[in-house]
C-alpha cells in the first residue's frame, strides 16, 4: 500500500512538474500577447481617429474623441512607447513557441520605433499643420461608419466638434518652423474642407432634430476656430516656415529598414529605381516595336489616349471594369472571393481633390466585418470647358481603366483587405508596409496581363508597362527628394518628362512622396519581391504549386516585410 502511495505521489509530482514546465514554456507567448493588447489599447487612445478608420466597435469609446496633441499627451505617448520597447526587449524572441509569435515580436518593435521617431526625430506635430484639422475624423463618421444610427453618429460628431477648437489651438502652440510647402498645402486643404462644416454638417444635423441645435452651435464654434487657424497659418506661421521637406538620409534609411525591412539607404534606393526605369523603358520600346514598327511608345500612348469615356460616363466606366475583373478572377480561379463583399464607386469629396492626382480606394476596415470597398474618383471639374475636360479624360483612357480597376479592387487592394480581416493576430491588422500592399497591387496588374484579362492585349500591355514606368520613377523621386538631392519642382519635371504624365497632375502625385516618405518605393520594390517569392514557391513545390493557394496563403499573412513573409511560408 505504501509503495502504491509513493508511486501515486511520484506520478502526481511528475505531472505537476510537467504542467509547470509547460506553463513556463508558454509564458513568453502570453507575455507578448498581453503586451500587444496593451500596446494597441494605448495606440487607439492616442489616435482615436485611427480607431474609427480601423473599424473598432463603438463600445471602445474612440469615435467620440480626437487626438489630443497637447504637450502632456505627446510626452505620455513617448513614455508609453519607450516602456513598450523596454518590455519587449525583456521577452526573448527565441523562447517564443510559434512562428506567428516570433513575427509579431519583430513587428511590434518596428511599429513602436517608427511611431517614436515620428514624435522625436522628425516630429509631425511640429512640421505638419494639417495634423491639427483631422478632416477624416469627421467625414468618416458620416460617410463610412456602417451599422450606426444617425443619433449615435450625431453624438460622436458633437463630441469631436467640441474638441476641435482646442486641437487647433495646440497647432498654434506646437508648430515651430515647418516647410513652407506644408503651410501652403494646409491653407489650400483647409479652405477646401471648410465648406463641409458649413454645408454637409448642417444638412446632416437636420436629420437628427433632438441634437440639431447642439450640432449647429458646435459647428459654428468649429468654423470660428478654423478661420482663426487659417489666419494664423497665413499671417504668422508662413513668416517662420523655414523647415525642409526632406526628412534626411539617416531618417530615410531608418524608414526603409523599420517599415519595409530593407537594409538599404537612399543612394542604393535611387540606384535601384534607375535600374527599374531603364529595364521598364526597354520593355516599353520592345513592345512598341512589336505593336507598330518605327513608332515610339510615347506616340502609341497618344493614340491609345484618344479612346476614353465621356465626362458623364467616367465613374461608370471604372465600375464596369471592376465588376468585369471580379467575374474574371472567379472564372480563372485566381484567388478566393469571400461572400457578402462589394465595391461601390463614388465621386470624391471636393476637400480631398488637392492631395492625389486621380482619387483613391478605401478598403474595408480591418477590425470590422464590413466588406464594402469604395473607389473614390475625382470627377472632371465642373468649371472645365470641353477642351479642358477632353484633355483630363485622356488620362482615363479605357486601357488605363482596365489596368487600374484590378489593382484597386479584384484581385487588388479590396480583396487583399478582406482576406487580411480573417487573421486572428490583431497586430497584423494594424501593421502595414506598402512594399507588401502596393507590391501586391502592382503584381495584380502583371497577373491580369499574364492570365488574359485585357480586352486589347497589345494596347493595354503598353499602358500596363507605362504605369510600371511611373512606379519605377516613384522609387527614384521619393528617395531623391528625402535625401535632399532633388527639389519638388525638379521631381515634377522629371515625372512629366519621364512618364508623359500631364504636368498639372504631377502636383498631387508628388504630394504622396512629400507627406509619406518611403511609401512610394513600395510599388516596384514590392512587385519584384512578390514575383521572386512566387518563383521560389514554384521551384520548391514543383507540380504541387497552385496559384490560387499561393495567393490565398499570402494575403492571409498580413501586410508585413517579405523577410517575415518567408518565415511564415
Amino acid at each position: 500500500m505504501l509503495k502504491r502511495s509513493l508511486l501515486t505521489l511520484c506520478i502526481l509530482m511528475t505531472l505537476t512538474l510537467s504542467a509547470c514546465q509547460a506553463d513556463d514554456s508558454s509564458r513568453p507567448d502570453a507575455q507578448l500577447d498581453q503586451l500587444i493588447d496593451r500596446y494597441l489599447s494605448d495606440y487607439w487612445h492616442f489616435h482615436p481617429d485611427a480607431a474609427t478608420r480601423a473599424g473598432l466597435a463603438p463600445e471602445h469609446g474612440h469615435h467620440a474623441r480626437l487626438p489630443a496633441l497637447t504637450t502632456a499627451a505627446i510626452e505620455a505617448e513617448i513614455i508609453s512607447l519607450q516602456g513598450t520597447l523596454s518590455e519587449l526587449a525583456r521577452i526573448d524572441a527565441a523562447a517564443l513557441s510559434t512562428a506567428d509569435h516570433r513575427v509579431d515580436h519583430d513587428l511590434l518593435g518596428r511599429h513602436a520605433r517608427v511611431r517614436l521617431a515620428g514624435l522625436q526625430t522628425v516630429p509631425a506635430w511640429q512640421r505638419e499643420p494639417r495634423r491639427y484639422l483631422p478632416f477624416a475624423a469627421f467625414n468618416d463618421l458620416l460617410a463610412f461608419t456602417d451599422g450606426s444610427s444617425d443619433d449615435e453618429r450625431a453624438a460622436w460628431l458633437l463630441s469631436r466638434l467640441s474638441a476641435l477648437p482646442e486641437l487647433l489651438a495646440n497647432g498654434h502652440h506646437h508648430l515651430t518652423a515647418p516647410p513652407q510647402r506644408f503651410v501652403d498645402d494646409a491653407i489650400r486643404g483647409i479652405e477646401a474642407q471648410r465648406p463641409w462644416f458649413a454645408t454637409v454638417l448642417p444638412a446632416f444635423a437636420a436629420t437628427v432634430p433632438d441634437q440639431q441645435n447642439d450640432l449647429l452651435a458646435a459647428a459654428e464654434q468649429a468654423l470660428e476656430a478654423i478661420d482663426a487657424y487659417l489666419i494664423f497659418l497665413r499671417d504668422e506661421l508662413s513668416h517662420r516656415a523655414t523647415g525642409e521637406v526632406a526628412v534626411g538620409p539617416a531618417h530615410y534609411a531608418f524608414l526603409l529598414r523599420e517599415i519595409h525591412g530593407l537594409e538599404m539607404d537612399a543612394e542604393a534606393m535611387i540606384a535601384l529605381g534607375r535600374r527599374y526605369v531603364a529595364e521598364t523603358e526597354a520593355l516599353l520600346a520592345e513592345h512598341a516595336e512589336r505593336m507598330s514598327p518605327g513608332q515610339s511608345w510615347q506616340a502609341l500612348t497618344e493614340q491609345i489616349r484618344d479612346h476614353h469615356p465621356e465626362r458623364d460616363d467616367l465613374l461608370d466606366a471604372y465600375c464596369r471594369d471592376i465588376q468585369r475583373s471580379r467575374d474574371f478572377i472567379i472564372e480563372q480561379d485566381l484567388v478566393s472571393v469571400p461572400p457578402n463583399e462589394e465595391v461601390r464607386c463614388v465621386d470624391s469629396d471636393p476637400s480631398q481633390r488637392a492631395f492625389s492626382p486621380f482619387g483613391t480606394f478605401r478598403t474595408p476596415a480591418p477590425f470590422s466585418d464590413n466588406k464594402v470597398g469604395y473607389l473614390i474618383l475625382h470627377p472632371i471639374p465642373a468649371e472645365f470647358d470641353d477642351q479642358q475636360a477632353q484633355q483630363r479624360l485622356r488620362s482615363h483612357d479605357f486601357s488605363w481603366i482596365e489596368v487600374i480597376a484590378p489593382h484597386e479592387a479584384y484581385p487588388g487592394h479590396h480583396l487583399q483587405a478582406i482576406l487580411a480581416q480573417s487573421h486572428d493576430r490583431p497586430l497584423r491588422k494594424v501593421y502595414s508596409t506598402p512594399v507588401f500592399t502596393e507590391g501586391w497591387g502592382l503584381y495584380t496588374e502583371q497577373l491580369m496581363h499574364e492570365t488574359g484579362f485585357f480586352r486589347d492585349p497589345e494596347g493595354s500591355r503598353l499602358t500596363q508597362l507605362r504605369l510600371q514606368l511611373w512606379r519605377a520613377w516613384r522609387v527614384v523621386l521619393d528617395a531623391s527628394i528625402h535625401s535632399g538631392q532633388m527639389t519638388i519642382e525638379e521631381a515634377r519635371q522629371a515625372l512629366a518628362e519621364g512618364t508623359g504624365m500631364a504636368y498639372d497632375a504631377t502636383a498631387g502625385e508628388v504630394n504622396i512622396y512629400v507627406y509619406r516618405p518611403s511609401y512610394a518605393i513600395g510599388y516596384m520594390v514590392g512587385y519584384h519581391e512578390m514575383m521572386a517569392l512566387r518563383a521560389e514557391q514554384q521551384a520548391a513545390l514543383g507540380d504541387e504549386f497552385d496559384l490560387k493557394t499561393f495567393h490565398d496563403r499570402l494575403l492571409r499573412l498580413g501586410s508585413i516585410p517579405f523577410a517575415l513573409v518567408r518565415q511564415l511560408l
